[in-house]
């Protein structure tokens, strides 16, 4: 079926950039753009028509965790110093030997609804989940299908996990047999779903971090992404107790380490890659780490938001880029709101550049759309243009938070929000219309469900905690209840 879209203003690509295309006509054959331009004279099967709207390619999330427990929800205004700034061993890295608190399907289903459901609608089309437990990536993979997006998708391994000794500091546990049989469990997860929805279902390999996995892991990753012919992505860089870790337990910085494991290549994504040689707060400052990632054409996934919560910047964006560095964004935890993601990642940027000339527009829009497909290894995502994926977003900005637009995508950038998404196109098909996504559950009832889950959670953290304290106890809310 040939459909006709009508703009509004078109976001074009001329082979090089993106173009702006005023009042712009978008037309696709099945789940292919055929044309993008001015005037499209030839019968068509339907027309759409959004005369007043902006209308963009679908933004690739390269970097995001599923779940519905939110620990990052404790978290924020809150870290032990020990950890340099980390956020996630305040909670993840329980006491010796403590119960852990078991995922249930009816969690992972909830969670995975209300993920898709939410990246969906701040148009995120293409999805990267990192490495979440195989039950909730099952799952994923379900809600993908049935809501109609496209996602890379595997279970994370890894060779050592965390834990806190009698006095609360941070220790690794090792078990070299677990991260392989992690990786073989990867693998059978590829060959069961890579391909599945029409080819919207990709596999993709997630060694969880490098200061948890061996060399002999990360090797192994290599040959099997090889031979899979799958990305990988890896945490890299996302903190100092691991950049630390890694200089005293190999003596290479973790990108560095990467290289060594011969991991460091154009199928492979860094997640965060903040803690780099040359980092302000890393201390380091005679390595090459951004010249190996630029000479290897591994690609970096940057989430400003989450990172930034923790007194944490890349060091910094602009710079990545003029090395030739590929970066595309992803919104790590909670919001999935990658235009929010756009904002800040240029605002981190001109302050840690200290120019109001970095971190443009153009740079963090690039990154939400054609970095993102780049480390993908996909040249028909993230971009209008004949040949590629019909996979489109129409955007209101007759709002008024906008105010007056000479720009529309600075105007997006410095103004939009996720609810701005109208409307969502995936292989030329329509997913959300008008903010309505047909055979989604009534939100009030998901949000419901996922509140009385992750109260759960959050009741059991005495469990873990390496000194007993509750929630409560370890995170404090900005102001007290007051019975």
């Amino acid at each position: 079926m040939r459909t006709k879209l009508q703009g509004g203003i078109v976001v074009g690509f001329d082979g090089q950039s993106h173009v702006l295309i005023r009042d712009g006509v978008v037309v696709w054959e099945d789940d292919r753009i055929t044309f993008v331009g001015k005037v499209y004279a030839q019968p068509v099967d339907r027309t759409l028509v959004a005369a007043d709207r902006l209308i963009t390619p679908g933004f690739v999330n390269l970097h995001w965790h599923a779940g519905v427990r939110a620990n990052w929800r404790l978290t924020s205004d809150h870290g032990d110093p020990q950890f340099f700034g980390a956020g996630f061993p305040n909670t993840d890295a329980g006491r010796y030997g403590a119960s852990s608190y078991p995922l249930s399907d009816g969690e992972a289903e909830t969670g995975a609804t209300l993920n898709v459901i939410e990246l969906l609608s701040a148009g995120c089309t293409t999805l990267v989940e990192v490495g979440a437990p195989a039950l909730l990536v099952r799952h994923l993979a379900t809600q993908v299908e049935r809501f109609g997006v496209r996602a890379y998708l595997g279970p994370g391994y890894r060779s050592a996990s965390y834990y806190r000794d009698a006095e609360g500091v941070v220790q690794y546990e090792w078990d070299e047999d677990a991260g392989h049989q992690g990786l073989a469990a990867a693998c059978q997860f590829i060959s069961e779903y890579d391909g599945r929805t029409a080819g919207r279902i990709r596999g993709m390999l997630f060694p969880l971090q490098v200061d948890t996995c061996t060399r002999e892991l990360l090797r192994a990753t290599a040959k099997a992404a090889e031979e899979l012919r799958v990305p990988v992505q890896i945490h890299t860089g996302q903190n100092l107790l691991e950049f630390h870790q890694t200089l005293r337990k190999y003596c290479r910085t973790p990108v560095e380490l990467l290289d060594d494991a011969a991991i460091l290549g154009p199928r492979t994504t860094l997640g965060h890659c903040i803690m780099v040689s040359g980092h302000p707060q890393a201390h380091y400052p005679d390595g090459h780490d951004l010249d190996l990632i630029a000479s290897a054409q591994a690609n970096v996934a940057h989430c400003a938001v989450s990172l930034g919560r923790r007194g944490m910047h890349l060091h910094h964006l602009s710079d990545y880029v003029s090395r030739g560095i590929n970066v595309g964004l992803g919104t790590d935890i909670h919001p999935f709101d990658l235009i929010r993601d756009m904002r800040d990642a240029g605002l981190i940027c001109k302050v840690a550049a200290e120019s109001p000339n970095r971190g443009t527009a153009r740079e963090v829009f690039n990154a939400a759309t054609l970095g993102g497909a780049s480390a993908l290894g996909r040249q028909d995502l993230g971009r209008l243009a004949p040949g590629a994926k019909a996979d489109l977003l129409i955007i209101n900005q007759r709002a008024l938070h906008y105010g007056v637009i000479r720009d529309p995508i600075r105007s997006l950038v410095d103004c939009g929000v996720a609810s701005d998404v109208e409307s969502v196109i995936v292989d030329g098909q329509v997913i959300m219309e008008n903010r309505r996504i047909p055979g989604a559950p009534p939100i009030d009832q998901l949000l419901a469900r996922a509140q009385t889950l992750a109260e759960s959670y959050w009741a059991s953290y005495a469990q873990l905690d390496w000194h007993g304290r509750t929630a409560d106890e370890a995170f404090p809310n900005a102001f007290p209840w007051v019975e």
